[in-house]
C-alpha cells in the first residue's frame, strides 16, 4: 500500500459483507420458494412451518439443540485449530458491524438455508440429499475439514425436519447456535 492510498476501514468492509451476506441468502431463500413453486409444492411451506408437534415442541426443541450445539462447538473449538481459525475469520468480518446487523443476518441465513436446505432441497433429495449438499456448498467455503461439522448440523436438523418439528425448530436450532457462537468469538 502507497502513501496516499487510505486505510481500508474495517466497518465499511464488515457492512459491505454484511449487505452482500444478507443479498446471498436472500437469493437463496427466492430460489427455494421459486423451486418450490415451480414444483407445485408450496403448500409444504404452510405445513411444516411450525411442525406436527406445535408451537412449544418445535421452539423449544430448536432452542435446546441451538443451546446444545453452541455449548460443544465452545468446548472443542480450543481444541482444534481450523476452528480456531475460521472463528479469527468470524471475528473480523463480523466484530466491526455491530449487534443489529449481525442479528439480522443471522436471522435472515437461519430462515433461508433452513427453508432452502431442509424444506425444499429435503423435500426433493430426503434427508441425506439436503444433508450432501448443505455439506458440498459449505466445505466450498470452509475446506474439506469442515465437513464433519456441516454433516453432523446438517443431519441433525434435517432430522429435526423428518420428525416433524418444522422450520420453527430448525430455524430456531441455527440462529441460536449461530448466535450465541458470534457472541462468544466476539467477547474474545
Amino acid at each position: 500500500m502507497s502513501e496516499h492510498e487510505p486505510e481500508p476501514d474495517p466497518a465499511s468492509d464488515a457492512s459491505l459483507s454484511a449487505v452482500v451476506g444478507g443479498g446471498i441468502y436472500t437469493v437463496l431463500l427466492g430460489g427455494a420458494l421459486l423451486w418450490l413453486w415451480a414444483r407445485d409444492r408450496l403448500e409444504i411451506l404452510h405445513s411444516r412451518a411450525i411442525g406436527e408437534h406445535g408451537l412449544l415442541a418445535a421452539a423449544g426443541l430448536g432452542l435446546l439443540v441451538g443451546l446444545l450445539g453452541a455449548f460443544l462447538v465452545a468446548r472443542i473449538s480450543p481444541r482444534v485449530t481450523f476452528l480456531r481459525e475460521l472463528e479469527e475469520q468470524a471475528r473480523r468480518m463480523f466484530g466491526p458491524i455491530g449487534e443489529t446487523p449481525m442479528l439480522a443476518l443471522i436471522l435472515v441465513s437461519a430462515v433461508a438455508e433452513e427453508v432452502f436446505f431442509r424444506l425444499a432441497v429435503q423435500d426433493v433429495f430426503g434427508l441425506l440429499g439436503s444433508v450432501a449438499a448443505y455439506v458440498v456448498v459449505n466445505s466450498t467455503t470452509a475446506g474439506w475439514r469442515w465437513i464433519p461439522i456441516t454433516a453432523l448440523h446438517a443431519a441433525v436438523l434435517g432430522a429435526m425436519m423428518q420428525l416433524g418439528f418444522g422450520l420453527l425448530g430448525t430455524t430456531t436450532a441455527n440462529a441460536v447456535l449461530n448466535y450465541l457462537s458470534l457472541r462468544r468469538i466476539l467477547s474474545k
